[in-house]
């Protein structure tokens, strides 16, 4: 792929995606002026629909973490006693 190419591909996909998104926003408000409008929201309202959405994040992420923390097996270490098993006396050879 060469140099003009990649930047008209850059151009297209940015064009496309400022255009799906503005439309959404288009779509928000009413297109006649017969719709009352929208109550104003206080500024603690806005707190609590930005930062409520973000401090529930952090708790579903932190209990996401608990839930799935491994307590990992930690086996105590070797001893320095040989252990044999009946039977598999060590052959001594003159």
């Amino acid at each position: 792929m060469k140099a003009p190419a990649r930047i008209l591909a850059v151009v297209v996909s940015t064009l496309v995606v400022l255009g799906t998104t503005s439309a959404t926003a288009w779509a928000d408000s009413p297109a006649s002026e017969a719709w009352p409008a929208p109550p104003e929201r206080s500024t603690l309202e806005w707190i609590l629909l930005v930062g409520g959405g973000t401090v529930g994040l952090f708790v579903v992420v932190a209990l996401f973490g608990l839930l799935t923390a491994r307590n990992n097996y930690v086996p105590p270490p070797p001893s320095t006693d040989l252990e044999v098993a009946p039977g598999n006396e060590a052959a001594h050879h003159h």
